[in-house]
């Protein structure tokens, strides 16, 4: 048996919560417990056998991972970085299946996947692939994602499917535990726990994340240090070594992540997203002003609100509709203008009147008073 998280939605739904949107479009997320709507709320719930894990350890590292290794078959997403390249090697056996897009990394993978039992499966990914993808699947999501990383989850998990497999393995969360990131499913922002697992319920798939347990981010918080835990993930590549990983493993060096195998700036890919939006009474959404351009998923972010608005509010607008939502974007803003310039004057007058000159400003008028009075 696995545990995984799961979303409750509450309240009831009353019209589109333009903040949550800009969000959205600006962050990569909006904050618990908010969601697209106003009056509509979420919550996050670990479900399955996540407390019985601890009476299976001894101790954290790396007892909490391997408690976790399925007994069965499954299906492991091997990008060839630390995380996944770890659960590979402490969880390989004959008859699991490894599934890899063909890039950059590709020959970290190949040479794990040499030393392992199990069978690497490659996917080449190619612009009408990622398109079709994307197409059939995020308007189904239970709430918009705001990164392109989620397509390749979903084709991975589809071939993990035609392997015949119902549990898939990832190795979400690595980031989080081993250094790099904080959008993990413990702040409330919470988002890239959905990576996995959403694409895999639509597929009819279980998910296994063991990186997710919080028994781990405890014991990483309390032992590792800002080197051993910092974006180069030392303590990661020392554990790999202490596994014996080919050295190909073993020596890389963490980077921004390379999966976009160039499917961010190809101008097919871009230009779908794009005639996407254009092409749908949500392309209101394009109005939304940020005090600076948001990250290179952007043109997916918006093709994917699009998308998802399309089929979970509604499909069309009428002119009156799309009119007064596009005065809504322009009233908010100016309000969020409004606000960034108060904080921005707020900034120079602390830059040059700091608070301890204040203060003493303060003291040494009241100590010329003083003086006057007596």
């Amino acid at each position: 048996m696995t545990w995984t998280f799961e979303r409750v939605f509450y309240g009831s739904k009353d019209g589109l919560n333009l903040r949550s949107m800009r969000d959205f479009l600006m962050r990569g997320y909006y904050l618990i417990p908010h969601t697209l709507f106003n009056g509509y709320y979420r919550a996050v719930n670990r479900v399955g056998d996540y407390e019985s894990i601890y009476t299976r350890v001894k101790k954290p590292f790396p007892d909490l991972l391997l408690a976790q290794r399925p007994e069965g078959r499954f299906a492991l997403h091997l990008s060839g970085g630390f995380d996944s390249s770890i659960l590979a090697k402490l969880y390989d056996r004959q008859d699991v299946d490894y599934i890899h897009f063909t890039g950059p990394e590709s020959v970290k993978a190949r040479a794990l996947a040499a030393t392992l039992k199990g069978t690497l499966h490659e996917i080449q990914i190619r612009p009408e692939l990622y398109i079709e993808a994307a197409d059939e699947f995020v308007s189904r999501l239970p709430e918009p994602y705001a990164f392109e990383d989620i397509v390749y989850a979903y084709l991975a998990s589809k071939k993990a499917k035609e392997l015949g497999h119902t549990l898939v393995m990832s190795g979400d969360g690595g980031d989080d535990l081993f250094g790099g990131s904080d959008i993990g499913p413990y702040s409330r922002k919470a988002c890239i726990v959905w990576k996995t697992i959403d694409p895999n319920q639509l597929l009819g798939l279980t998910t296994l994340q063991p990186y997710m347990h919080t028994g781990l981010y405890a014991w990483a918080g309390s032992t590792l240090g800002p080197k051993e835990a910092g974006f180069d993930k030392v303590f990661a590549a020392q554990y790999c070594r202490q596994l014996g990983m080919p050295e190909a493993v073993c020596a890389q060096k963490k980077g921004f992540w390379a999966g976009s195998h160039g499917i961010r700036t190809n101008e097919q890919v871009l230009g779908h997203l794009a005639g996407v939006v254009d092409g749908s009474d949500y392309s209101w959404i394009k109005e939304f002003e940020f005090p600076q351009r948001p990250s290179a998923d952007f043109p997916f972010r918006q093709y994917g609100l699009a998308r998802w608005l399309e089929v979970n509010y509604k499909e069309r607008l009428d002119a009156g509709e799309i009119r007064e939502f596009s005065r809504q974007v322009r009233e908010f803003n100016a309000m969020e203008e409004k606000i960034a310039s108060a904080l921005r004057l707020k900034e120079t007058i602390k830059w040059y009147f700091p608070p301890a000159a204040i203060s003493l400003g303060r003291r040494v008028r009241r100590w010329i008073r003083k003086g006057q009075t007596e």
